[in-house]
């Protein structure tokens, strides 16, 4: 959309900051090898680059037109070209719940258990506060920015472009794989790096396909009907139960919804035989929902006949129980993330420091499940819970009913406040209800799946781009006539440059372009070169080093992590090759850095765990590294009480240093807590002493 309002120069400055907020829907393509964290690293870090490029140039036009760029134009009569515009706050009901959302988890970061882990986030998850304020600003930013239900539309139809693609890269996957990035799997994962949450970014994208089928006519209709079977298939290889749940229960309720509110809010008749959007009859609309659940019932009565068995995607949809290995750890861990929520009930223990919060009342049976190390409860409601407390929790929940309350305001224009009473729209125009009330059911549809499916995930960056994306939708629809009439914005003219202004825009910019460098460019080119450190075979691991030093030296946030995974990977080479254990030069830079990281966070249990292995590795050039490494062991024992890594290090180094009664003594503690995990004990101490 073109301002003819603006100066040349500040009308090419508003395409651009259009075109950086859309490219940012493309971030899920960024995927390399070249990088630690190869699937999560370069989407994290290209997103936060774009939002805070946007996000300068985005300031300069608030401030030089602050009536265009800091409030929402609303019509409310006339023609579309002529009618008066009334101006509402850019603070929408939904802006604010998201804000609270914002606030709440900095509050929990700032009392919490590690703020420093709160903020930054790790290189892993792509997390933490400074993470969730670029999610903020690029939802703010859209809101502002794209006006009309045609701008909409095409931002729509270049998430489910991208969502295709890596679909697309998921069914090469299940058909032999591709290189480094796309190895052959069962369960695929495309460009996104994992199952589940490659399932929740297509359930999202699957949605916002059905409504652009409905949406669009011609050959866009027949690419959203493709895209839409496209993205149906790949959930299904993914074997992510949850997924599948969630788009159960969104189908469930758009069909319920379209049928049983339909007559009330759009034809204003209760004629049952009257045919809704779809051209569907209500007897239709029962009658698919009969044949969703006899589908599903039958899926579970032939669970055991060899076409489900045989085929690994449907005898995982299929089976599952209570004692089943995944649900027994996810109930395991529920049970612990409970423990530690109460403990700090209000605002719990602040985003990322879940593994830390729960550490001391997770059970010793989770060694037995594939669970066992996660850092997630892999349910919102105990993750939100333990990271936000209460007051996250309901913040988190309240956007959801929020929005929820504005889609379903859009389908009663006369209670909505859209427009005036007597206006055109109010007295009949039955097509365009139709078109809000398409849009009020699929997007209720959506969120319902969303808030399924994340019972049994946790938010990652694709599901939280996909749901910022979502919210900033449904505001420009719902807060304006956008899905009734073309929306006009109401340009101002620009205003003076005070002297506060400038500096404001000269401060703001400043910070932006260093947070581009220090904050971006330096974390990734430390994981370019973590990456490098990894990559290393045994034979050449005597080089790692150099690279780890240029990687630390970066001084970017990460940098303990980075530790971690070079000791980590170190120590197994070692184990390959014991000629690395005489390599000081790497022992000195590894075991300061996570001597940082413990000054610096001394509630994670990684990276005592790390250095106490990197000591007793190390011993052999100073017996004292292993007082070291027991004294880091039993730090991590208090924080970990139910974890048998410790009592590893604590056997180990009780047992090199010719202690061998308290090498028992640790043997029967474990044994006392879980006898499986004793016996793994005592065998590893059988093989050392």
């Amino acid at each position: 959309m073109k301002i003819s309002d603006f100066s040349k120069t500040d009308n090419k400055i508003f395409g651009l900051i259009k075109i950086l907020l859309a490219a940012c829907l493309a971030a899920p393509l960024f995927a390399s090898a070249s990088f630690i964290f190869p699937y999560t690293a370069p989407k994290v870090f290209a997103f936060r680059i774009l939002v805070e490029i946007a996000a300068a140039l985005y300031l300069y036009l608030a401030l030089k037109y602050p009536k265009t760029f800091c409030h929402f134009g609303r019509s409310v009569s006339g023609e579309p070209e002529s009618r008066p515009a009334r101006y509402t706050s850019w603070f929408t009901s939904v802006a604010g719940a998201v804000l609270v959302f914002f606030a709440i988890n900095l509050l929990s970061a700032i009392f919490g258990l590690d703020f420093y882990n709160s903020f930054w986030g790790s290189l892993e998850r792509g997390g933490g506060v400074w993470g969730l304020a670029h999610f903020v600003a690029w939802f703010l930013m859209l809101s502002a920015v794209f006006k009309g239900q045609q701008d909409w539309v095409k931002l729509a139809g270049i998430s489910v472009a991208v969502a295709v693609f890596i679909a697309l890269t998921a069914l090469i996957q299940r058909l032999g794989g591709w290189g480094i990035l796309l190895p052959a799997n069962g369960r695929v994962f495309g460009l996104i790096g994992n199952a589940g949450f490659f399932a929740g970014y297509a359930l999202l994208n699957l949605f916002l396909a059905g409504y652009l089928f409905f949406a669009s006519a011609g050959w866009r209709k027949w690419f959203f009907a493709i895209s839409s079977l496209l993205l149906t298939i790949s959930l299904l290889l993914s074997g992510t139960r949850g997924a599948w749940l969630g788009l159960a229960a969104g189908i469930i309720i758009f069909l319920f919804n379209q049928e049983v509110c339909r007559p009330k809010l759009v034809s204003g008749s209760s004629d049952r035989k009257s045919q809704n959007k779809f051209g569907m009859t209500k007897k239709t609309s029962w009658v698919f929902l009969a044949i969703i659940f006899v589908l599903i019932i039958s899926l579970f009565l032939f669970r055991g006949n060899d076409l489900v068995k045989n085929n690994s995607t449907l005898y995982r949809l299929t089976h599952f129980s209570l004692s089943d290995a995944t649900t027994q750890s996810r109930l395991l861990l529920w049970q612990g993330a409970w423990r530690a929520w109460q403990t700090k009930p209000i605002l719990g223990f602040g985003p990322e420091n879940f593994e830390a919060a729960t550490g001391r009342y997770l059970s010793p049976r989770l060694a037995e499940f594939e669970a066992y190390a996660t850092d997630r409860a892999h349910n919102f409601i105990f993750d939100y819970g333990v990271a936000t407390g209460w007051l996250g929790l309901l913040a988190y929940l309240g956007i959801f009913i929020i929005v929820s309350y504005e889609l379903i305001r859009v389908v009663i224009p006369a209670k909505a406040g859209i427009h005036a009473p007597g206006s055109r729209i109010e007295s009949g125009m039955t097509e365009n209800k139709k078109k809000a009330f398409l849009f009020s059911v699929i997007f209720l549809s959506l969120l319902a799946a969303y808030l399924v499916q994340n019972f049994f995930i946790f938010d990652s960056f694709v599901s939280y781009l996909m749901l910022f994306f979502v919210l900033a939708f449904i505001v420009n629809i719902t807060q304006s006539d956008c899905v009734i009439f073309p929306c006009r914005r109401e340009i101002s003219r620009g205003g003076e440059w005070s002297v506060f202004k400038k500096i404001i825009l000269l401060l703001v910019v400043g910070y932006l372009l260093t947070a581009v460098y220090s904050f971006n460019f330096k974390p990734l080119l430390a994981a370019y070169r973590a990456n490098q450190i990894l990559s290393l075979p045994a034979e050449n691991a005597a080089l790692e080093a150099p690279l780890l030093k240029d990687a630390l030296d970066l001084g970017a946030f990460g940098s303990a992590e980075i530790a971690y995974q070079a000791s980590l990977d170190y120590i197994d080479k070692i184990n390959q090759n014991p000629a690395l254990a005489q390599n000081e030069d790497f022992y000195n830079i590894a075991a300061a850095a996570l001597a940082k990281g413990i000054e610096r966070s001394p509630d994670q249990a990684g990276n005592y765990l790390a250095l106490a292995w990197l000591d007793l590795y190390f011993s052999t050039q100073d017996r004292g590294r292993m007082s070291m490494a027991i004294d880091l062991g039993n730090r991590a024992k208090e924080l970990r009480p139910n974890k048998k890594d410790a009592y590893l290090v604590l056997a180990a180094g009780y047992s090199l240093s010719g202690q061998q009664a308290k090498a028992q003594e640790i043997i029967s503690q474990a044994q006392k807590i879980d006898g499986k995990m004793g016996e793994e004990v005592r065998r590893y101490w059988e093989q050392i002493k």
